[in-house]
C-alpha cells in the first residue's frame, strides 16, 4: 500500500489530523532548529571569531618567541663563556671578541650588555657597519669611556665623557639580583643608549676569581621595533593588526608615528592609552580591555573608528606587568566567514527537513495497516457516491447506522419524536464509543429512500432542526465531533451525520428529561445502567 492510499482510506478526520501532525512536526523541527541558530548566531560569531584571534594570538606569539629564544639561549652562552674565561666588564677587547659574533649573526640584539656589582660596566651595540662600546670604571664615578670600532674590530675613535649613568640603577640589573641564576624579561623601557624602548634579557651570577662573590649581570637588548617588524610580517587576516602595550595599558607606536602623539602621556616609551579613547585603533583595544579586567584568555569586543572588532591579548614573557601582544580582527571579517558558510547550513537545513519527512513518511509506513483497518468515520468528498455505496453494500455495523427519515413515522406518516431520539441515540452511541456514520434516508436493508418523507420545505430549514435537536437532547460542545451534510444519490437527497468520538461522556437527554447513557455494539445501540455507565466512563475517559 503506497503512502497516498494510506492517507486517501484513513477515515476523514484521522487523516486530517495525521496529515496536520505530521506537516506540525516538521514544521516545529525546522522552526525549532532556526530558532536555535538565531539565539545562539552571536555564540557562532564569537566562537569563530575566537577560532581566528586564538590562531592569529599563537601565530604571533610563536613569532615573537621563535625572535626572543635565541636571546635567551645566546645570553647563556655569552654568560658562560665570560665566567670560565675569567673576564671582568673591564676587559673590554676579549669581550668584544665574545660578543660581536652573537650581535652579528642574531640581528634581534640591540646591544650586549656586563656590569658589576661595584660599578664597572661594559656596553657594545651596533654603530652603522662597526661597532660601539662603552666602558665604564668600578666606583660611583661618573666618568666613562666610548669607542667607536670598525669592521675589522680597529678603533677608530675614543672619547671620555661625563655621565650620571650608573648601570647598578637600570632595571634589568635590578630585577636581575632579584632571581640570580634564571634568565629574567625586564618590563618595557628606555634604552639609555639607543633612547628607543625595549626589553632586557639579564641573568645575574657571582665572580669565580678576582672578587669572588661579587654581583654579575649580563645582558642583551632586543628592541621592540624589531618586535613589532616580526608581527608585521604576519598575514594575520585581510584586515587584521597585531601590537604591543605595556601591560599598565601603554600602546607602544613606532617612532614615525609617535610625532603625532601628545608627549606629555609618554611613560617607558608607550602611550597611554587612557588618554587616547577615540583615538587610533589600538589605543581604543587596550583602553577596551583594561575597561573589563585585563584578561588573559577571553575575547574582547569593541568599537573603534566606525566599527565593531574582536580583540585578543597576550602577555609576551611570564610578566604580566611586562609587554603584551594585542591582536585585532573587525566583526565583519568574522560574519564574511559566517556567510561564506551559508551554504553549508542550509545544505545542512535541507538535509535536517529531508530526514524529517523521510522520518514522517516511516512512521505513516509503519502505521499503514492499523490506520487501513480504522473505522471510516468520514466520507471523502473526491470519491462520494463510491464510498456512499460501499458503505450501503456493507451494511449496519460497529460504525455505521441506517435511518430511514429525521422525524417522519413513515407507518402513521406524521413526524414523531420517537423518530428523531432514535437517529440521536445512535450519535450519542458513535459520541460514546469509535465514532461513526449515520445515514438518513437509507431504509434498513441499504435501499436509498430519500429524505422527501420529512417535508423540509429547504435543506437551510433541515440543517437547523438538526442542529436544534443535538444541541436540545445532546448540547452544544458535542456540536465539534457531529457533522451533518446533505447529498444526491440515485436521484434522492439523503442525510449523511459524521461522528467523532468526544472527548467528555455523552448523555442523551430524552422527551421525559432524563439522562441517558449510550453505547455502541456492533449494530446495535445499548443503553447501560448508571453503575456499568460509570465503569465504563472510568475505562474510556
Amino acid at each position: 500500500m503506497t503512502n497516498a492510499s494510506l492517507l486517501r482510506l484513513s477515515p476523514g478526520p484521522i487523516r486530517s489530523r495525521l496529515l496536520r501532525d505530521l506537516i506540525l512536526l516538521i514544521a516545529f523541527t525546522v522552526g525549532l532548529l532556526v530558532t536555535i541558530n538565531l539565539l545562539l548566531i552571536d555564540e557562532i560569531k564569537h566562537d569563530l571569531a575566537g577560532n581566528r584571534i586564538e590562531a592569529a594570538t599563537v601565530l604571533v606569539q610563536d613569532e615573537v618567541r621563535g625572535l626572543l629564544l635565541p636571546v635567551r639561549q645566546q645570553l647563556l652562552i655569552v654568560r658562560d663563556g665570560i665566567e670560565s674565561a675569567g673576564l671582568a666588564p673591564t676587559d673590554e677587547p676579549a669581550l668584544n671578541r665574545y660578543l660581536i659574533p652573537t650581535l652579528a649573526h642574531i640581528p634581534q640584539i640591540a646591544g650586549a650588555l656586563d656590569a658589576a656589582g661595584d660599578g664597572a660596566e661594559y656596553f657594545l651595540r651596533r654603530d652603522g657597519d662597526g661597532w660601539l662600546t662603552r666602558l665604564r670604571e668600578p666606583g660611583d664615578a661618573a666618568r666613562i669611556r666610548i669607542t667607536r670600532w670598525d669592521a675589522a674590530l680597529r678603533p677608530l675613535e675614543r672619547r671620555e665623557d661625563v655621565s650620571d649613568h650608573d648601570p647598578r640603577t637600570r632595571p634589568w640589573f635590578t630585577e636581575a639580583l632579584e632571581t640570580p641564576g634564571q634568565v629574567i624579561w625586564s618590563q618595557p623601557y628606555v634604552f639609555s643608549s639607543l633612547r628607543v624602548p625595549g626589553v632586557t634579557a639579564a641573568i645575574a651570577w657571582s665572580n669565580a676569581g678576582l672578587n669572588a662573590g661579587q654581583a654579575r649581570v649580563t645582558a642583551m637588548d632586543v628592541t621592540l621595533q624589531s618586535i613589532l617588524d616580526a608581527i608585521k610580517r604576519l598575514a594575520i587576516g585581510e584586515q587584521g593588526q597585531g601590537f604591543l602595550f605595556s601591560g599598565e595599558g601603554g600602546v607602544f607606536i613606532p617612532p614615525a608615528s609617535t610625532d603625532a602623539l601628545n608627549h606629555d602621556h609618554q611613560a617607558s616609551g608607550f602611550f597611554s592609552a587612557q588618554t587616547r579613547l577615540g583615538g587610533p585603533l589600538q589605543f581604543d583595544a587596550v583602553a577596551a580591555w583594561k575597561a573589563v579586567g585585563a584578561p588573559r584568555d577571553d575575547l574582547v569586543r569593541f568599537h573603534s573608528g566606525g566599527e565593531d572588532w574582536w580583540g585578543g591579548f597576550r602577555p609576551l614573557t611570564e610578566d604580566a606587568d611586562g609587554a603584551w601582544i594585542g591582536v585585532v580582527l573587525p566583526v565583519s571579517e568574522t560574519l564574511t566567514i559566517l556567510q561564506s558558510r551559508w551554504h553549508i547550513i542550509a545544505f545542512t537545513a535541507l538535509g535536517i527537513l529531508a530526514a524529517s519527512l523521510g522520518l514522517a513518511l516511516l512512521v505513516v509506513r509503519k502505521y499503514s495497516r492499523q490506520l487501513r483497518d480504522l473505522p471510516k468515520l468520514s466520507l471523502d468528498r473526491r470519491r462520494l457516491e463510491q464510498d456512499l455505496r460501499e458503505l450501503l453494500a456493507a451494511g449496519e455495523g460497529t460504525h455505521l447506522e441506517f435511518k430511514s427519515t429525521m422525524r417522519m413515522n413513515l407507518h402513521t406518516q406524521t413526524a414523531g419524536k420517537e423518530i428523531e431520539l432514535a437517529w440521536l441515540k445512535g450519535v450519542a452511541a458513535f459520541l460514546n464509543t469509535e465514532g461513526g456514520i449515520l445515514l438518513i434516508g437509507v431504509a434498513d436493508d441499504g435501499a436509498v429512500l430519500g429524505m422527501a418523507a420529512d417535508k423540509f420545505e429547504n435543506e437551510d430549514k433541515c440543517q437547523l432542526h438538526f442542529k436544534n435537536l443535538l444541541n436540545q437532547h445532546l448540547g452544544p460542545e458535542y456540536a465539534r465531533f457531529v457533522r451533518f451534510y446533505l447529498y444526491d444519490l440515485d436521484g434522492r437527497r439523503i442525510g449523511a451525520v459524521e461522528c467523532e468520538r468526544a472527548d467528555a461522556p455523552a448523555f442523551l437527554r430524552d422527551d421525559k428529561q432524563r439522562e441517558l447513557f449510550i453505547i455502541r455494539n456492533g449494530p446495535s445501540n445499548i443503553e447501560l445502567s448508571i453503575s456499568r455507565a460509570l465503569n465504563y466512563i472510568r475505562g474510556h475517559y
